[in-house]
């Protein structure tokens, strides 16, 4: 072994001083690596925690401004057309800073618009010119529902968001027909500042929120406030469905793993071995943490993929508060599959849970795409409706009763019958607990006299 001369005195070098040198930077190495990986995991579950917040946020502020369409509609409709009380309904709309204007457009062409100051040059926009955002105009007439359009630029100059609505009006014969758009345009990015995005940069991430255009086919990005959106490798998207459009939400972390300084502490310090023990208990303990704030705001009942009871409470919360400003009519349909326990009983809960899910299927089919649909408990499901009146809820839910009843449910050569018990309660006075004992009273009265029937707790 050949050692180092100190002066006149040769030191050396052990084989076990070498060995325990390289067992240091090992360790040093070891601690480091698992350090990182711990480190990049947290950072992945808080992004997945606060991508999961952010998208629902997103799609709940762009959606409760554009369903101010629904209340244009039906001062069209509860007028037979006439707008000569829309500038005294209008500012009842316009309550929040991010609506630029609202407007109306008799057979499509813009006739109205509130406020003026600002918005007159959208006056006379004809919906059917090629123009932008009249595609979103097109789509809407053409499907019968609310339609977002954008971001892009506005008649005023500036960028905006849209929903367009069509509006029919009963004629004399008992038929609808096509009496024009009304509309919601939204400032653009403010309509975006009630999900509080920023939020995502004081947790030391950076996002990028963006569209495929559907003018160009092409990426578009809606609003992002890094700029390398998207080159960091570790990030996370989500799809945001919000009404017809499809837009993503991607977040990564802006620091990379050498800009933290206590890892060069840890790799001086990485002999410790105990050091090594309280990284990987701590960071298991905030990864479980971190699992268990994940698993509590799931919202989907795992087996229909629709809402849970939880959630479908605290949805309808949310919507029950925008009725006090509409005063639509709400209503709560509570039912539940008739001898379901003997399904699982002769056939086996396999047979059972598909039951469940073809069930689930067949209701989404007839219920509109904004009701809230959720599994209430093992064979009972709510729907909770809004903006409808009560000839339709119970010509609706005697619809659903029939799409169960006349269909056999068949798996893997087993052939059922099977029907459901539907209790039908308006929510009165805004309160949806008093309305689901009622619709339970329905049901349990439904079960009573037969099963496989619609009553509406009166």
């Amino acid at each position: 072994m050949k050692g180092i001369i100190y002066g006149k005195k040769q030191i050396k070098l052990s084989s076990f001083a070498i060995l325990s040198f390289f067992i240091s930077l090992t360790l040093c190495f070891s601690v480091i690596i698992m350090t990182i990986i711990n480190r990049e995991n947290i950072e992945k579950l808080q992004m997945e925690h606060l991508i999961l917040e952010k998208t629902n946020r997103i799609n709940e502020v762009i959606s409760r401004l554009l369903y101010k369409t629904n209340s244009l509609s039906m001062m069209v409709i509860l007028e037979d057309g006439n707008l000569d009380n829309f500038d005294r309904f209008a500012p009842s709309i316009v309550d929040d800073p991010s609506i630029l204007n609202i407007l109306v457009a008799p057979d499509g062409i813009v006739s109205n618009v509130y406020p003026i100051e600002g918005n007159s040059a959208v006056l006379g926009l004809n919906f059917f010119a090629e123009n932008a955002g009249n595609r979103e105009a097109i789509t809407a007439i053409n499907t019968g529902r609310l339609v977002l359009g954008g971001p892009f630029l506005s008649a005023q100059g500036i960028e905006v968001l849209v929903g367009r609505l069509p509006v029919f009006i009963d004629t004399p014969d008992e038929k609808q027909r096509f009496w024009g758009l009304v509309s919601v345009t939204l400032r653009f990015p403010h309509a975006l500042d009630g999900a509080e995005l920023s939020i995502l940069n004081t947790k030391g991430f950076a996002y990028e929120l963006w569209r495929i255009n559907p003018d160009t086919g092409e990426k578009q990005v809606i609003v992002s406030d890094y700029e390398y959106a998207g080159s960091n490798p570790r990030f996370i998207e989500k799809h945001i469905p919000i009404i017809n459009a499809d837009w993503y939400l991607r977040v990564w972390p802006v620091r990379m793993w050498y800009s933290y300084p206590e890892n060069l502490l840890i790799i001086i310090a990485g002999f410790f071995i105990s050091l090594l023990v309280f990284f990987v208990v701590q960071n298991n303990t905030e990864l479980k943490q971190m699992g268990f704030v994940l698993e509590s705001m799931a919202k989907c009942d795992s087996l229909t993929g629709i809402y849970n009871r939880r959630h479908f409470m605290e949805s309808t919360k949310i919507d029950i508060d925008r009725i006090r400003r509409t005063n639509e009519d709400c209503f709560v349909i509570l039912f539940d599959l008739d001898r379901f326990k003997s399904i699982n009983d002769i056939h086996g809960h396999y047979i059972g849970d598909n039951v469940l899910i073809e069930t689930t299927s067949r209701i989404k089919t007839i219920i509109r795409p904004y009701d809230i649909f959720a599994r209430y408990g093992g064979e009972e499901f709510i729907i909770y409706l809004s903006g409808i009146n009560k000839r339709s809820i119970i010509d609706m839910a005697e619809r659903l009763r029939l799409s169960l009843c006349d269909k056999k449910f068949e798996y893997e050569g087993v052939s059922l019958d099977s029907s459901a018990s539907f209790g039908i309660a308006q929510i009165i006075e805004y309160d949806i607990n008093k309305a689901i004992m009622h619709a339970d009273k329905a049901l349990y009265k439904a079960k009573n006299e037969g099963r496989n029937k619609v009553v509406f707790w009166d």
